[in-house]
């Protein structure tokens, strides 16, 4: 059996057309695919734009925020030192007042014992012994206060003495204020007012020697005679008394 074969002839013109279009379809995909992906990325540029917009805004907002904080910070920092340092004058001040006032009251007392000196017997008086303490130890200054018990004040005169009394390795010893202070030169003060005198210095006191009082003894010859004795104990004070407390 024979077999027969059959020719067909192509056309050139319908297979370039079909090329054309399958390029333009190719084109046409391409492109759309192109428009689809740059619109998706335009958005995602515009929703990141506007975020970081957003972000810029909550920085700003919250770098306000931490400045006013700040300021508030300081402002009240200030405010209370200022009040601290208002309220501790104003302490400082009144407590001061308070300490003249006292001074002033006692002055007063100080005074009338001097122009009235009711029960206690008229003559020569000693009124107080004050000590203060130094940073050096051993070295004190003092002050012996004495005074006229009068009605009428006529001028006083006469002596006096002050002893230190204490203990050094367990014995008992006596040390006249003219051996412990260069500024009591003898034994026996010399006395010379009207009203009242004040006897200050500085005294040295000796290694080992723990005071305990202080004695003294005043004798006046003039506008009286008359003798009064007394013994205080040994006290440091933060100050000494002013002349007419």
């Amino acid at each position: 059996m024979m077999s027969r074969s059959v020719v067909v002839q192509a056309d050139p013109r319908a297979r370039r057309r079909r090329q054309i279009l399958a390029g333009l379809l190719f084109v046409a995909v391409f492109v759309v695919g192109i428009l689809i992906g740059g619109s998706n990325s335009l958005n995602l540029y515009w929703s990141a734009a506007q975020e970081n917009r957003d972000l810029r805004d909550r920085v700003v907002v919250q770098a306000r925020k931490l400045e006013d904080l700040q300021q508030w910070r300081v402002d009240n920092e200030t405010r209370s030192e200022v009040d601290s340092a208002a309220l501790e004058m104003v302490r400082s001040e009144l407590a001061s007042q308070q300490e003249t006032i006292a001074e002033l009251e006692r002055g007063i007392r100080f005074y009338k014992s001097l122009m009235a000196p009711g029960e206690e017997a008229e003559g020569v008086n000693v009124r107080s012994v004050d000590v203060l303490a130094m940073e050096e130890d051993g070295r004190y200054p003092f002050r012996v206060l004495v005074q006229q018990n009068a009605r009428k004040h006529d001028l006083v005169t006469g002596t006096m003495q002050v002893v230190v009394i204490g203990r050094s390795q367990g014995e008992k010893v006596e040390y006249d204020l003219s051996n412990l202070s260069e500024q009591v030169p003898s034994a026996d003060i010399r006395l010379r007012f009207k009203y009242f005198q004040a006897i200050d210095g500085e005294l040295t006191l000796p290694e080992g020697f723990r005071p305990e009082s202080v004695k003294v003894s005043a004798k006046s010859t003039k506008p009286r005679r008359s003798e009064v004795s007394k013994e205080f104990p040994w006290s440091v004070q933060e100050k000494l008394s002013h002349v007419g407390q």
